[in-house]
């Protein structure tokens, strides 16, 4: 089986991996990276505990983890 990658499926998988890098270093770290205080018109953005942010914490680690798995394998399932 010969297994040829276009540019744009080297790419997404190069993606998916910045994506699970990301969902990793939030888990290791108990981090994720958000927005200040003041709401979605906040310039202002930080590293969030764990603690404070729940919900986009586990928000960023199901739904980065679904979507960089999903941009790895892709290329390799169709």
């Amino acid at each position: 089986m010969n297994m040829d990658l276009s540019t744009v499926e080297v790419v997404r998988i190069a993606v998916g991996l910045a994506i699970m890098a990301y969902v990793g270093y939030c888990l290791a770290n108990q981090k994720v990276w958000v927005r200040g205080n003041i709401g979605l018109q906040s310039t202002v953005f930080a590293w969030g505990t764990k603690e404070d942010n729940e919900f986009v914490f586990k928000l960023h680690v199901i739904a980065g983890s679904a979507f960089g798995i999903w941009l790895i394998a892709a290329p390799f399932l169709f």
